[in-house]
Formats: structure tokens, sequence, C-alpha cells
């Protein structure tokens, strides 16, 4: 047993350092004086219940359009599938800051105004919950797919054959077998949707305020560390809450698909039409915001077509409204990235493999499953509330790291940690054991007979691991915008200062660099999904 925490011993200190002392911090604040007559005062009681019947309800409507979806896109067979996958996907990976401003242009439009839905339209709520279902939906999608394409087509056929309909077979026979992947992915946009802070400062314009921007308020401008800490602590127990629903039972096996599944599907036939019509709809609905982001990144304030706006990423904008230029802000960003993936990478990777070493020593077991739950945990945090506690943590003392650039990509790395497990952990757990105990027969040590024979087998999923966890890093806004100030700004912070000054030819940059980082996220995200050149199974074979 001493030499298992020994081999645990470098991640437990760099998640213990990065993530439970400053939680720590957060709930020593939280529950420090008056805190329950602070979560009674009007305004923080309608921030909270805001946060909560808006991701309910963006939860729900997802769930509903995204089941359509899931159908055409992994339970039939269509030609150009994994194109549209790889599409819806991009919203979900996007910086939030860019989501934002796509949807400011639907919100600003004058034609949308003074349509005969102008009173729904002109509401900030409308638009927060509609991006959020865009952002969202390919979580469903993914999520209820994966599983739906690997089921068992014999029933449905045999249902079919008895004369039960479309709608028969899914409510009878698929959807008992899906439940658990539908509350799975209820659950966890739900977590996303409460933890939500860069949307709903921009869409929201100060109207209304969820637990994360009464969160930043509290610390940054009232300078009030209690209310922050007591709201920071509801916000963490909605997000554990739904993070725990979302990992019980059966969805508690630590995953995260990436490839397609190779499993042969049924082509679309007539029957599936109205499943189509709903799938068609919905996915236009989430490409519409990208298509007009890029369009608009190559138009003027009068509608011109320019590049101009490209041009001026090199300026400060209009009447120097930033403190630095947006490419000095790329090269933070990039510097950012680089720290941060490559933190997200050796430690999620050293995870991923302690926990997928097998055993039958129930003691063990019993340490990796803890371990395992709190590796993951940082998932069910948002990086606002973790961001309060680096403030209370880290602004003086033996490890005065407020002071220093590392801050911010260190809480970017800690929260790609758990997205770098769930991809590598299945491709470790899914080579043969012959492999390993042949290995160790001639000789060669663990060590060597994982960077020898494991390492080489699970490359695609390492790639596409560090493929997300720079993305990731690349959006992260919340904990950006409390931490990263003056030169240390990154490209999403510059970008919420163009938008929330849209005056000159600010509002043509920010979508000129929006479009630019929407076309790169793309090219990841489809890079991800392609099948691998040669699969694990085939190699060990």
């Amino acid at each position: 047993m001493l030499k298992l925490w020994a081999k645990w011993a470098a991640p437990i200190f760099v998640i213990g350092l990065l993530f439970y002392w400053p939680m720590a911090h957060v709930l020593q604040h939280g529950l420090t004086g008056s805190w329950a007559d602070t979560l009674l005062e009007p305004a923080v009681l309608e921030a909270i219940w805001f946060t909560i019947w808006q991701a309910v309800l963006s939860a729900l409507l997802c769930v509903a359009i995204g089941l359509p979806a899931a159908y055409v896109l992994y339970r039939r067979h269509s030609k150009h599938g994994r194109l549209i996958r790889a599409l819806i996907t991009v919203p979900f990976a996007l910086p939030t800051i860019v989501t934002a401003i796509g949807f400011t242009v639907f919100q600003n439009n004058d034609a949308a105004a003074a349509s005969g839905f102008g009173a729904l339209l002109a509401s900030p709520l409308f638009w927060i919950i509609s991006a959020h279902v865009f952002v969202n939906f390919s979580v469903v999608v993914r999520t209820v797919g994966a599983t739906w394409a690997n089921l068992a087509h014999d029933t449905e056929e045999a249902a079919q054959l008895g004369g039960a309909g479309r709608f028969r077979i899914f409510w009878s026979i698929s959807r008992p077998q899906l439940n658990n992947a539908i509350v799975s992915s209820l659950a966890t946009v739900f977590l996303y949707c409460t933890a939500s802070y860069g949307l709903i400062l921009v869409l929201g314009g100060g109207l209304v305020n969820s637990i994360e921007t009464e969160i930043a308020y509290a610390a940054n401008q009232r300078l009030d560390l209690q209310e922050a800490g007591a709201l920071a602590i509801v916000q963490t127990l909605l997000s554990i809450g739904a993070y725990m629903i979302s990992s019980t039972g059966k969805r508690s096996a630590i995953g995260f698909e990436v490839q397609d599944s190779q499993a042969k599907q049924p082509k679309l036939d007539r029957r599936d039409w109205p499943a189509v019509a709903v799938a068609s709809l919905a996915t236009l609905l989430v490409l519409a915001p990208l298509a007009l982001i890029v369009a608009r990144a190559f138009l003027n304030n009068d509608g011109q077509a320019t590049l101009d706006n490209f041009a001026d990423l090199g300026g400060r904008g209009a009447r120097n409204l930033l403190n630095i230029t947006i490419a000095q802000a790329a090269l933070n960003t990039l510097r950012n990235v680089l720290v941060a993936t490559a933190l997200a990478t050796v430690v999620g990777v050293a995870v991923a493999y302690l926990l997928s070493r097998r055993t039958r020593s129930k003691s063990v077991r019993l340490v990796n499953t803890v371990l395992n739950i709190a590796f993951m945990l940082p998932l069910g945090v948002s990086t606002i509330v973790l961001g309060f506690g680096y403030l209370l943590t880290f602004g003086a003392g033996w490890f005065p790291l407020r002071s220093s650039w590392l801050i911010v990509p260190l809480i970017q790395g800690l929260m790609a940690i758990p997205l770098v497990v769930r991809i590598v952990y299945p491709a470790l757990t899914s080579i043969s054991e012959e492999l390993g105990e042949q290995a160790s027969t001639d000789g060669a040590s663990p060590a060597s007979a994982f960077f020898r024979i494991e390492l080489p087998l699970v490359r695609e999923s390492i790639g596409a691991a560090i493929g997300y966890a720079a993305i990731i890093s690349i959006g992260e806004f919340g904990a950006a915008s409390l931490l990263a100030y003056g030169s240390q700004a990154t490209l999403p912070t510059v970008l919420y200062q163009l938008v929330s000054r849209p005056g000159g030819n600010n509002y043509g940059m920010a979508m000129a660099m929006s479009a630019i980082v929407i076309v790169l996220t793309f090219a990841v995200v489809f890079v991800a999904s392609l099948p691998a050149k040669h699969r694990t199974a085939q190699r060990q074979r």
C-alpha cells in the first residue's frame, strides 16, 4: 500500500495544491459571519433562483431537440454524418465569449426587434437560454448517440415486423436502454448551464445575474468576500450534485466519446423523415450563429465586404481601448495554452495510467475509486469559484502566485486534467492484459512496458486529449476575467473588452478574431473525430 501511495504522490500534490487548498479557503470564507442572512438577501436569492430555473429549462430543451439528432446521426447511416457531428460539436468547444459575441449579432438586429416577436427578442433571458441550447446541444447528441449506436437492432427489427412505428419502438424499446445516457446528458447540461459566466455576463447586459456573475461582482467591485464565498459554496454544491447524478450507477465509468462507433447502421428511410426534419432544423439553428460570425467578420459597419477587420487585429481598437494589441493577447494565450496543456497532459495521462492498472486487491480498488472521484471533482466546480479561491489563497504568503502570470494557465491546466483522464483512460483499459503479462515475462519493467507498448497504442487518444485540453485553455474566460489584467490579458478578456464597447472598429475586430477561433476549433474537433488509422484491437491481433 505504501508503494501505491508513492506512485500517486505527485498527482495528489498537484490536485491538492491547485484545487483542494483554494476550495478550502472558499469554504472558510463562505461559512464565516452571517452567511445565512447573506444568502437570504433578495438580490442573492434572485440570482440563485435564476441560475437554477434557466439551467433546468436549457437542459430540457437540449434533450428535446437532441434526441432526434442523436437518432439520425448515430442510429442511422448518413453520408456526411462525421462532418455534421464535428460541426455541431464546435459550439461546445468554442470559448464562451465567442459564443456570446455571436449572439449579440442576433440580439442587436433591428429587423428582429421590429418583428412580431419584438418583446420576446428584446429579453436577455431569451438569448441566454438560446445560447445555452446552442452550446450544449451536442452534449446530448454525442452522449446519447454514442450509447444508441451500440444497441442491438434485433429487438427493434422484430417490433417493426410486428407493425410498431418508429415512436413506439423508441418509447418502448430504445428509451429504457438509453435512460442512463439521457439522465447523464441532462445532468451534464444542467451543470454547464449553472456554471455559465461569459454568456450571462455579455447577453444579460447587467439586467440579470446568475450565481457566477454575482460572485464576480461581489468579489471585484464590492469587495464583499463573505457574499462571494457563500455564493461560491452554493454554486459548488449545485455543480457537484449535478456531476454526481451524471456519474452514478452505470454512468460512473470514466469515458469520453472521441472516435465514432464502428457499428454498421441501417440507412434512413421514409419513416425516419419526422426525426430527420427535427434534427435538420435543430442543426441549422445551431450552425446559424457560427455562419453569421464568420460572415460578419468580412463586413464593415456599413455592411460592405472588407478585410479591414482582420487588418485591424494588430491595433488596440477604437480610441486605444485595449492595453495591449490582440496580437500580444494572442501570444499571452498561446503561452498559457502551452503551459496548461503540458500540465493537463502529464498529470492526466499519469492519473489515467494509475487508474487503469488492474488489481485483485479490494483495498487498492477502493483507493482508486476515491482518487478517481477526487480527480474528477474539478469538473463540478466553475472557474469563477476556483478563481475566487485563488484570489483568497495565493495573494500573499509563502506562495504569492497571484502576482505571477502562471496563475491563469495553472487554473486552465487543472480544469483540463479530468478531460484528459476521461479520454485516455478508456483507451488504456481496452489494451489486452496479455501484452503486459508477456512484457513482464520478457523482463520489462512496468514503466518500460508502458512507454514501449501501451503509449504507442493510445497515441491517438492522447493526441485528441491534447487538442481538447488546448481548446479549453484557449477559451477559458471565467478565471481569466478575475486574474488576468493589464499586459497579461488573454484573447477572451480582450474580446470581452471589444464587444462591451462596440464603437468604431471594435466590433469588427471582435468578429474577425472570433471567426479565426471558430475555424481553428473546427479543425481540432474534426481531426479528433477522424477514425484512427490503426485501431488498438487491430494492433493487438
